[in-house]
């Protein structure tokens, strides 16, 4: 795809914003049917109306290139999808659906303004599909990588919020879709730019990217799980909540540790699908890893009772159960499929420490 021959330079910050608006504006306008966006991408400040009797949340997030993500094998599209899955999950993870959001640019020169609305295509995707509205921003020009700040906010009547404490002993601890996936993507993600970088001609080289589909699919277009919020409002009392950014053995401590509780996590429940087994068997990896380190899964892992489970259960087919919630006494562990048990290790993405791909013991 060209990226044609303007440089950010040349179209300045306000031509910028203009092209951005074009993509952005018609999506907000179709988001927001109530019509609670006053005013948005063109004054100093967005306006919006809360709506009476909710309560708002606002959650942050960052993200830079090199740290974050990797333009050599991420689309700007891609990258603009998956910047906002963050915030939304976030949002999720707490009960509440989505209302508007805010995206900051910080662009170095290497990048066009194509490559912007490309990231701004891949943000009105994201809008579309799940109903919420950017708001504004800011742009900067970077002099070193790329970094993008989102805001996100969402609402929820009072009674609908989940948090991470609330997890009492006897819950069953349960998770969302499937785990592992997405760094399994990473993995080969990186094994192909390496044999890009080692190839003798690069022009002719060729990823061999196909027979991975579905994990690249998981780790470059997450979908956060709003669908299942919205599900559990159907009568289900979920205790405890939290989204899967960092992996689940991290997670869980998180959980835990604002419950005051144990855990005992079953590696034979673990959802993990064919294609991340393979990968991990083709790397000489374990699946169990990718399960409880991997990060990026921007799945919900939350706690109910046994009878709050079966009704959930008849709702969705799309939840597994993975363990128990146990007294705080009892610790936090992870039972093997030969039965034995060891502590689990609250190892994955630490921002100031990078990914530790280990932790089983």
């Amino acid at each position: 795809m060209t990226h044609g021959t303007d440089s950010l330079s040349s179209v300045g910050e306000f031509g910028l914003i203009e092209r951005i608006r074009r993509i952005i504006d018609p999506v907000a306008a179709a988001a927001d049917p109530s019509g609670d966006l006053l005013l948005g991408i063109s004054d100093d400040a967005a306006v919006y109306r809360p709506t009476p009797g909710r309560l708002q949340l606002l959650t942050t997030d960052m993200f830079v290139e090199g740290v974050h993500f990797d333009l050599t094998f991420m689309s700007m599209k891609h990258l603009g999808w998956k910047v906002m899955t963050a915030g939304l999950s976030d949002i999720a993870a707490m009960g509440a659906l989505p209302r508007f959001a805010t995206v900051g640019l910080s662009l170095p020169a290497k990048l066009t303004p194509v490559h912007v609305e490309e990231f701004y295509t891949g943000v009105a995707a994201s809008m579309k599909e799940f109903r919420y509205a950017v708001a504004g921003g800011d742009t900067t020009a970077s002099a070193g990588n790329m970094a993008v700040t989102v805001n996100v906010t969402g609402e929820a009547d009072e009674k609908e919020l989940r948090f991470r404490r609330g997890a009492v002993p006897g819950d069953y601890v349960c998770v969302t879709g499937h785990l592992g996936a997405s760094v399994a993507a990473l993995r080969i993600l990186q094994r192909e730019k390496q044999r890009y970088l080692d190839a003798k001609n690069r022009d002719e080289f060729r990823p061999e990217l196909e027979p991975y589909a579905p994990a690249l699919e998981k780790h470059l277009m997450p979908r956060p799980r709003l669908d299942i919020v919205k599900t559990a409002r159907d009568g289900v009392r979920i205790n405890s909540m939290i989204d899967i950014s960092d992996g689940l053995a991290s997670e869980v401590h998180h959980l835990c540790r604002e419950s005051g509780t144990g855990a005992r996590i079953f590696e034979h429940n673990l959802p993990v699908e064919a294609i991340t087994q393979r990968i991990a068997a083709e790397l000489g990896e374990s699946p169990t890893t990718y399960a409880l380190f991997g990060g990026e899964e921007y799945e919900l892992l939350f706690t109910l009772s046994e009878g709050e489970f079966g009704k959930l259960e008849r709702l969705t087919g799309d939840v597994t159960v993975v363990g128990r919630i146990l007294e705080k006494a009892e610790g936090i562990t992870y039972e093997r499929e030969d039965g034995t048990a060891a502590p689990l290790v609250p190892l994955g993405w630490d921002h100031f420490r990078g990914r530790n791909g280990g932790g089983l013991q």
